[in-house]
């Protein structure tokens, strides 16, 4: 099940963001609650071979946003998703050939207050975070506030 919907989370991504397709975003796994998508080094790097910045920062905005599209379908819900602040910080190079970005789990009563509001009002909103990290710990940190409309 969840490979359909990561099917089609990137028929979507590719659909709606097709820059997606040249920086080589990919949705890699779904756990429910937590989405990681991948993108290469090579299509993204800058002029010191590392991780472009405004690349990395895609990269998180469209997991976040991914995350979003993935909680809805989970409910029965839709709506369009607009990302409307975020915040990121970089704390160090990215110099790896291929890297993932993971959105960590929303809390329980906020995703309830999610869900909540897209049933009775039609419209909802929820914070998602993102990290891109390896063993050394964090790359990238990222928060996102979404929004949803029927």
């Amino acid at each position: 099940m969840n490979e359909s919907l990561l099917e089609k989370l990137q028929q979507t991504l590719n659909r709606e963001m097709p820059i997606t397709i040249p920086m080589g975003i990919k949705a890699r796994s779904w756990d429910g609650v937590r989405l990681s998508m991948e993108m290469p080094l090579e299509p993204n790097r800058n002029h010191q071979y590392s991780a472009f910045a405004g690349s990395l920062n895609a990269l998180c905005t469209a997991t976040g946003w991914g995350t979003v599209l993935l909680l809805l379908e989970s409910q029965g819900l839709t709506g369009n998703i607009v990302i409307r602040r975020s915040t990121i910080r970089y704390h160090r190079p990215v110099r790896t050939p291929l890297f993932i970005a993971t959105s960590l789990p929303v809390a329980g009563e906020a995703l309830e207050y999610f869900y909540e509001l897209h049933r009775f009002k039609g419209r909802t909103k929820v914070d998602v975070s993102v990290v891109i990290a390896d063993d050394e710990g964090p790359y990238v940190t990222f928060g996102g506030s979404y929004v949803v409309q029927e």
